[in-house]
């Protein structure tokens, strides 16, 4: 027998949770997630013999903008969530096989990480032609606003840490959209930072007890919304109607909602539309894993008095850099202990995530140990493979984006990070936006 429903959401990850949340109590919403839990890349788990210690699994923390979707959803949710410490605001680079401090401000005068030519290249971003370089690469953007130094030094860690992919390849406007329209607006980057001193900025948050938090509170305001080993294995569309086939039955709606990752939404589109699905399946991504590694406060000689530290690929290290998890969230972890967590792979090693876990390891004693000082062996160590998750914004996306939402036939919506933003805040804000802008079938 099919059943009804004016919405169905096919994946049960932030996106499509945000989604039905914002469609609101009385909408005939139904969310099916293949998985046996709900929340796709935000994961929190509990280590230990008394699940005394937690690791998030996907993303660290939040990014809050004052005004947004996040923060009216958090607040809808009655959700709380708290800065990180002031003693966890600082932020490191590695610089020549030891930590130094991210030149923030004045440090920018004192950095190590720069010559003197170097900055006075920086110095000189007032003076660059606006127009130029802002269609390109990231790395194009950069290199001319503020020099090869610059790049290589500073925004080379930066967009490791957030894409895991080269500044060579990606796309200057679909990965930092804000930064190209301040210099359009006012005509460089400490133009913009002048003109806007004093505006509240965003902030780095922490849901209490875990990013999983939020997703606990949506699936309990979804209630049977919400079916959680509802696999999707077809669906099809009539030019009215999408009919979709599940393990948990056979559903028709006239809206559909695809929260899924894009190589899944390419097999599943095929058959309606094989141009969209093509589009859709060119979108790469990187893969990346995360190590958790728990140690006793004692066994770290390093204060941890900071968010955590960036690789630059000059450095020629293997990891990408390493999370204080516990000097973010001093809760996540007892007193005698700390929660540190290590990333690898993205674009600058595509190979390894197909490493043992003995390999992966051998990483973190042979780079990280020095680093942070650490002696002896961790008391607890969580690896977590996340394949194919983080989507490369390359130079062609900004095309692919306009060929994707030209191609989409009526009725179906897409979401997820492979579209206009990473962040959790953004795909909750995109969700949200494409929930307010439905009408009643």
């Amino acid at each position: 027998m099919t059943r009804r429903v004016d919405t169905l959401v096919v994946g049960g990850g932030i996106s499509g949770l945000a989604y039905a949340h914002a469609r609101g109590a009385q909408a005939d919403v139904l969310v099916l997630e293949a998985a046996a839990r709900a929340g796709g890349l935000v994961h929190t788990e509990r280590l230990g013999a008394n699940s005394e210690f937690r690791a998030e699994l996907g993303p660290e923390s939040l990014r809050f903008e004052v005004k947004g979707g996040l923060t009216d959803m958090l607040r809808e949710l009655g959700v709380e969530a708290r800065k990180p410490p002031a003693n966890a605001s600082k932020r490191f680079l590695v610089h020549k096989g030891r930590l130094v401090d991210a030149p923030l401000g004045p440090k920018m005068l004192t950095t190590p990480l720069l010559t003197l030519g170097g900055k006075l290249r920086v110095a000189c971003e007032p003076f660059r032609d606006p127009r130029a370089a802002l269609d390109g690469s990231v790395a194009d953007f950069v290199r001319h606003r503020i020099g090869e130094q610059g790049l290589a030094a500073l925004l080379d860690p930066l967009v490791s840490g957030i894409h895991a992919g080269d500044p060579e390849q990606l796309s200057m406007r679909a990965c930092f959209p804000r930064l190209v329209e301040l210099v359009e607006t006012h005509g460089g980057l400490f133009k913009a930072l002048f003109v806007t001193r004093g505006d509240p900025a965003p902030s780095v948050m922490k849901p209490v007890g875990g990013c999983d938090s939020i997703v606990a509170a949506l699936a309990a305001m979804l209630g049977e919304k919400l079916l959680l080993d509802a696999s999707v294995g077809s669906l099809s569309y009539d030019g009215s109607n999408w009919r979709v086939r599940s393990t948990a039955g056979e559903f028709e709606t006239p809206r559909l909602v695809l929260a899924l990752p894009a190589s899944t939404a390419a097999r599943l589109l095929t058959p309606v539309s094989a141009h969209l699905a093509r589009t859709i399946g060119s979108i790469v991504s990187e893969s990346l894993v995360s190590i958790t590694h728990v140690w006793r406060r004692e066994n770290v000689g390093h204060p941890l008095d900071g968010f955590g530290y960036l690789v630059a690929s000059r450095e020629r290290l293997s990891h990408l850099g390493t999370l204080f998890s516990s000097a973010i969230a001093p809760d996540a972890s007892p007193p005698s202990h700390v929660v540190l967590r290590t990333l690898l792979g993205g674009a600058r090693r595509t190979d390894i995530i197909d490493l043992k876990d003995a390999d992966l390891l051998a990483i973190v004693r042979s780079e990280v140990r020095s680093l942070l000082e650490l002696r002896g062996e961790p008391e607890l160590v969580r690896i977590q493979r996340w394949r194919s998750t983080l989507p490369r914004f390359d130079l062609q996306h900004p095309e692919r984006l306009a060929a994707i939402e030209s191609a989409c036939p009526p009725g179906l919506v897409l979401l997820g990070n492979w579209l206009h933003g990473i962040g959790v805040n953004h795909l909750v804000a995109r969700a949200r936006e494409c929930a307010a802008s439905c009408t009643p079938n």
